[in-house]
């Protein structure tokens, strides 16, 4: 089994965003930072896994001052009766 903090697997990555999910809602630059670099797909995954997450469109300004709009930000509204990422 691969250690998730670190590893870019697909399914090492779905349990990294519903861990931050479960903390708060988590724009796309959020999770990239946590390593997790295909968020439209893996979100897509965990939707077809029975997470209901919503996505909204915002603005956000990054570290050098740059504003990017529409970027999306991820909340987890609802979580599958007894699955797991």
């Amino acid at each position: 089994m691969s250690d998730t903090n670190k590893s870019t697997d697909g399914g090492a990555q779905r349990h990294r965003i519903i861990e931050a999910l479960r903390r708060r809602p988590q724009t796309s630059y959020d999770l990239r930072r946590a390593g997790c670099y295909q968020c439209p797909t893996r979100v897509f995954e965990l939707r077809n896994l029975g997470y209901e997450i919503e996505t909204r469109r915002v603005v956000v300004v990054d570290a050098d001052g740059f504003e990017h709009c529409r970027v999306a930000l991820y909340s987890l509204a609802a979580e599958p009766k007894g699955g797991a990422a």
